[in-house]
This record gives structure tokens, sequence and C-alpha cells, in this order.
């Protein structure tokens, strides 16, 4: 009966959202076969963002940015900072065991590692604040206005670690009168998420608002071994704000915000084996393959976060000019166990061992951000300022091997009670990294004429980190993933430059095209991790990079179609990323100058609204991005060097499309909002450092829709929701071995769901 009744929620679900794709592109094409001059309703709407540190119309700033907005993340269902990889083409989600070691990539290139003395590639910017980790930055989303995906170095205004680029999170001011909503969604698999919040004037000069966001899924993956399940998650959110304008020329923002994530997700699930691989047998029943979402693990995989900060802003108008000043303290914690060993027989018969990994990292982080913008109109307009961070990390980290030496039970079966167990490797360390960095920075545009514009730009940063790291092991050698006992301090400097210079010329009002030079820079880093050894203690070169870009920004068709395009040319030099080690058998990830990788490509971003009701939104990207000359480190395999123009993990060929469709029912008590949307990742390999291991993972479409009943007033809106349709499963990280580990994300399946939200106030 529970079946019978669960087919048809599904079908109730599905029709709706089927019927949205079907009919939403035959009823925009019929009703526009004379296409008339577009009236404002049929315009698409200017869109403003702050990727030059001052306020633009996006199609004027001369470099390559797709902006995603408040209202089209909660139509496609993005509920997580991981989920802007469909929007986004040219951005890329790793996955990794934790958040710790999970990034961001742009173009290809990104920086994934456990090393607490290093940061990220592309930097995460939440209202004006540089989160100087990538883990910080994967919550879920709420509150959002738009999100500006910068493309490219972006170091001179956006500091130091955003050598590949930035995602930029600015979130809702708090509005002019008051208002509310509630919203509760229900997906199939028992996934719940609630959202509240209200906004509005406290007094004539003071504004306030404050969201809440709370989710819970028990996971879409089995824990064989005792029936639980995996890959779930249970998430709250707080955002609370102020806004105090006493006069026309100041302006005071406070925010403070909260999450809390509990996650029994990242479980290392076991995608591939070489055929007579023993982790084949161990995981029985288990049945290892491609599209395996299950785990057999006897240590059940928690992932604990909690992130919070305070900042502040203030405005300033001097005259014409206006000064900026953001000051912000921000605070992370993280607490991972895992099941080292991926299975649960190990150390259940004599002469093999179990494994078990727990950590938990404290990270605090203060910031401070000056800037004074000129007013524009005259020959030359700017941005100068000065930055400060600093930041600290304490990580402890114990790894565990306990095996069964002898037993009495038949057949060399080992249980408590009838066997003798021992150590086998048992390592803990404790370790801090301080990192400081101190900066100024401009950027200016000369306009030469009305059409022709020069853009010159220039940042000097200075960086200090240093370390003290011990590690105490009960073995006097290597042991399964835990080296000897270790201690050590050290510290490192450098100074350096990042920058643009580059040309935009306006053909038209409504074309812009622009070339642009950057110098990237990420400064030094030091691979302070677990299993740290003597030549981590050797810092890391600063990665540098040389990036080319040409562009075309167009408003077409009377501001009906936007389309912009853009061509680029990257290559880096002392690229830091992860490569992989073995220490007693036992795989270990170690942060590296890598050497020398580049990327290049082409990439597109459209919008058009070719009639009234119906709005076209899509992105596309080619990238090429590979290793050029790998540096292979002390100890390596002499085969590390055929990973040498391999591909660098991100897939050639991603697109995107969605399609917004408004039907107008002035006989019902409600419109009717169709949403569709498919977005594809071509074929790529599963990883770079070693490209041979397995067989090379196929390309994925994810095809979502919805049916929307909206009130005309805007008092509720209950949507039917439909997620990967076509049931297409994928990965979005693999880790090697002899075996391939993997993560699957919830949208690897399909799932359909519900959600009913009640406006009030507006």
């Amino acid at each position: 009966m529970s079946l019978f009744i669960r087919g048809h929620v599904r079908t109730a679900l599905l029709l709706p959202t089927l019927l949205a794709s079907v009919a939403l592109p035959a009823l925009a094409w019929a009703a526009d076969d004379s296409a008339p001059v577009a009236t404002d309703s049929q315009q698409l709407e200017e869109v403003v963002v702050t990727a030059q540190r001052r306020v633009e119309n996006v199609q004027k700033v001369p470099i390559a940015v797709t902006v995603v907005t408040g209202d089209a993340i909660e139509k496609r269902q993005a509920f997580s900072t991981e989920q802007l990889v469909q929007l986004v083409p040219s951005l890329t989600f790793r996955k990794g065991t934790t958040n710790v070691n999970s990034s961001f990539n742009i173009r290809g290139i990104g920086t994934t590692s456990f090393s607490s003395g290093s940061e990220p590639a592309v930097s995460t910017v939440v209202d004006g604040v540089v989160f100087a980790r990538s883990g910080q930055a994967f919550f879920d989303l709420f509150d959002v206005d738009r999100i500006e995906v910068l493309r490219g170095p972006q170091g001179t205004l956006f500091g130091k670690n955003a050598s590949a680029g930035v995602v930029s999170i600015i979130t809702r001011r708090p509005s002019a009168t008051p208002k509310g909503f509630v919203e509760a969604s229900y997906f199939e698999g028992d996934e719940y998420r609630l959202r509240a919040g209200y906004s509005g004037p406290i007094n004539d000069t003071l504004r306030g608002s404050l969201t809440g966001v709370y989710g819970k899924y028990d996971g879409s993956g089995t824990n064989v071994y005792d029936g639980s399940k995996v890959n779930g998650y249970e998430h709250l959110g707080l955002r609370g704000k102020l806004e105090w304008t006493p006069n026309e020329d100041l302006t005071v923002g406070l925010i403070a915000d909260f999450v809390n994530s509990v996650d029994n997700g990242s479980a290392d699930v076991i995608g591939y084996a070489t055929p007579g691989d023993a982790i084949i047998g161990q995981e029985a029943p288990l049945v290892v393959g491609p599209s395996n979402k299950n785990i057999n693990n006897d240590v059940a995989p928690v992932t604990k976060d909690s992130t919070w900060g305070y900042s502040g802003q203030v405005d300033y108008r001097l005259g014409d000019f206006t000064l900026t000043s953001i000051t912000a303290w921000r605070g992370w914690g993280n607490t991972e166990i895992r099941d080292g060993d991926y299975t649960s027989v190990l150390g259940r018969k004599v002469g093999t061992s179990s494994s078990r990994d727990f950590g938990v990292l404290d990270f605090h982080q203060l910031t401070q951000e000056v800037r004074l913008a000129s007013p524009t109109g005259g020959f030359v307009d700017y941005v100068v300022g000065a930055f400060y961070y600093k930041t600290k990390q304490d990580n402890y980290f114990n790894r565990l091997n306990v095996g069964c030496t002898s037993t009495t039970l038949a057949g060399g079966a080992c249980a408590q009670g009838s066997s003798t167990y021992a150590t086998t490797s048992n390592g803990t360390a404790n370790f801090t990294t301080d990192l400081e960095n101190y900066a100024v920075f401009g950027q200016a545009n000369l306009n030469f004429t009305d059409k022709l514009k020069g853009i010159v730009g220039l940042r000097w940063s200075h960086d200090e980190i240093s370390f003290d790291f011990n590690r105490v092991s009960a073995f006097p050698t290597a042991t399964a993933g835990v080296r000897p006992s270790f201690a050590a301090q050290g510290s490192t400097t450098s100074s350096d430059y990042s920058g643009r210079i580059g040309l935009q010329y306006a053909f038209t009002d409504a074309v812009l095209g622009y070339a642009n030079y950057a110098r990237g820079y990420k400064g030094p880093a030091i691979n302070v991790f677990f299993n740290m050894q003597a030549f981590d203690t050797i810092p890391l070169q600063p990665e540098t990079s040389d990036a080319y870009e040409l562009g075309l920004k167009s408003t077409l068709f009377d501001r009906r179609l936007v389309l912009n395009l853009a061509a680029f040319d990257t290559k880096f030099d002392g690229f830091q990323t992860t490569n992989f080690d073995t220490v007693a058998g036992t795989i270990v990830s170690r942060l590296v100058n890598a050497g020398q990788v580049s990327t290049k490509g082409l990439e597109a971003d459209a919008s058009a609204r070719p009639i009234k009701n119906l709005t076209l939104t899509g992105g596309a990207s080619y990238t090429d991005a590979k290793i050029v000359q790998f540096y292979c480190p002390p100890g390596s395999p002499a085969s590390c060097s055929a990973v040498n123009g391999q591909p660098l993990g991100s897939a050639k060929w991603k697109w995107s499309l969605a399609a917004d469709y408004l039907v107008e029912a002035p006989s019902l008590p409600f419109d009717i909002g169709l949403n569709t949307s498919v977005s594809h990742q071509g074929a790529g390999r599963p990883n770079a450092t070693n490209p041979t291991l397995g067989p090379a993972p196929e390309g994925y479409d994810l095809w979502d829709a919805s049916v929307s009943l909206l009130d005309r007033a805007d008092r509720y809106r209950l949507t039917f929701i439909a997620k990967n349709i076509g049931d297409d499963f994928y990965t979005n990280a693999k880790i090697p071995s002899t075996y391939i580990r993997q993560q699957v994300p919830r949208d690897a399946e399909q799932y359909f769901g519900v959600t009913l939200r009640a406006n009030f106030g507006r």
C-alpha cells in the first residue's frame, strides 16, 4: 500500500512539471508571431553589480562576470552554494571528505587541500567580507539578493586569494516598508526545509531584518553495515541586519550571521575498483560500481560545521567621494569522523586492522578594509584602498588503527571477548597556523573619449605565515597512514604584486568590447597537515599567473536580448595543489607547487525576453585546463611525470539553459508560473594525478522543472518541483587509490517536491 501511495504522489508531482517543460515553448513562441516592438514589460531589467567595488551596470563592466539573482536561485531550488555550478557553467565544485578540503574552481582552476597553511585560489566574499577558507563558504543559501561570479584573476580589488576568480554573495538589504514571508518545502525521501524572514523600518532612520532557515534530510544512500542513511544533513541558519541612515551622507550597516550544520554526508563511496582488488570482497554485500551511492562502514561518517560572523560597514560621502570601511570578525568550527578503511570487515579477522579518523578545527579571522571611490564623469575616476587580515587556525587530528592479533573462533574470525586486539597505528597531531596579510590597492579608469577607456590597477600584498606542529605516534616507523613522531615550527614572508591593465571601447551605447591583461598572485603556503614531515616545512612558493581576456558585451533588440562573450588564456606558475602520496600502503594528500598549468577557452552568457512574460537565461563554456609541466615532489614514483598534458579534471564543455514563463489566467484566482532548466557537463577524467585509473566518467545532464500557482497580490505561492527528471547519476569528486572513492550529491537522483510560501506586509 505504501508503494502504491508513493507512486501516486510521484505521479502527481511529476505531471505538472513535465507539462511545464512541454507547454512552455509552445505557449511562448505561438504568442509572438508578429514580434512587436518591445514595451517596458518586454525589456530585460538592468542588472547592477559591485564587481569593481562601485555600483555599476553589469553591461558596462569590462570583465567576465555572471550574475545569478536571488529570484533565480529560488526558482531553480538551488539551496546551497554547491548547486551554483548548475547555474554558472565556468564554475566547478570539488567535493572533499569534509568542507575543509572542498573547493570552488573557476575555468578549471582552484585549490583543494587539507593544509591549514594555504588559501583558496577562488575567493568567496559575502557582503564585502573575504572568507579566508573555502570551507567557511559551503552553507545554505538564504536571504540572497544576487551572486556575482567573477572569472579570472581578481586580485587587484579582491585580494591575493582571488588568483582564479571570485564568488561574491550579496544578501538583501533591510526594506523600507514592513514585509515578511514564511516558506515550507517537502521533498521526496523525507527532506524538509523551512524558511522565514521579516524586514522593515524600526524608526525613521533605522531598518532591520531577520531571516532564518532550517533543513533536514536523512540521506540518499544507505550504510549496509547497520541500515542507517548517509549523505543527509541537518542545517540551521540565521542572519540579522541593521541599517542606520541618520542623513543622506552616512549609512551604517551591521550584520550578524550563524550557521550550524550536521552532515552524515561526504561518505567515501567506492565507485570503481581494479578487478581482483580486495576492496570488492570487503564491501560485500554492497556491489562496487560507478553508480554506487551506498557504503559499508562500521564507523559512521559525520561532519559538523559551525560558522558565525559579525561585520560592520560604514559608507560616508565626502562631497563627491565615497569612503567605505568594512570590519569583520568571523569564526568557523569543524569536526569530522571518518572510517579510514571504508569497510566494516577489517579488524574482524586475524591479521586485519580497522581505521578511524577524528579531527577538530577551530578557526578565526579578523578583516579590515578601507576604500575611497572618486566621483565619475571626469578624465580619471578611481577606487583606492587598504586591506588587512589576520587568521588563526588550531587543529587536532587523530588516526587510529586497531587490528585483531589472535582469536579462539573458527576460521580466524574475531569478536570482542573471544579475540585479542592491538593498536597497529596511532598518531595524534596538534598544530596551529597563523596567517597575516597587509595590502594596498587601486584601480583607475582613464576616460580618453566618450567611447574609449583605459583600465589600470595594482595591488601590493605582504604575507606572513607561521606554524607550530607536533605529531605523536605510538610507533617509531611509518604505519598505515601515520608517519613517526615529528615536531616543527616555522614561518615565511613574501611580498608581491598583482594587477590589471586593459582597454574598453563602446562601439555603440549597447555594445562594449574590452581587452584585459591581469597578473594573478596567491601568496606562499606551508603544507601544515596531519602527516607533515621535514620537507613539508619548506615553504611553497607563491602562485602567479598571466591572464589575457577579450570580451564583448551587448544589449540588443531594444533590451530584449543580452549577449556577452569572453575568450581567455591563462598560464599559472608554481600552481599550488594537492598531490597524492602513500604512507605504509595508505593514500594521503600533500600540498605541492605542482608547476605549470594553463587554462584557455570561450564563454557565453545570455538572457532574452522574446515576448512578454517569457524570460530565457543561459550560458556555455569551453575550457581546456591542463597540466603543462608537473614538478614531482620528493619521493614520488617514476610515473609521476605521466600526468603532463593531462586535463585538470574539469569538463571541457558545460552549458545551462533556463526558461520562465508566466501564464496570466484572468478566469482563475491565480496565475501560473512555469520554469524549466537543463544544465550539461561534458566528460572528464576522474583525477589528473591518476589519469588511467578506471573508466573516464561520462558527462551528465540535469533537467529540472517546476509549476507555481501565484496569487496576483503576491500573498502566496504553491510550487510543484521535479529535480533531475532524467535520473542522470553523477558524482562531484573522485579520489584515486587502487580503487576510486567518490562523493555522490543529492541531485544525482530523480526526486520531487512541493513548496508553499506566504508573503505578508507587501
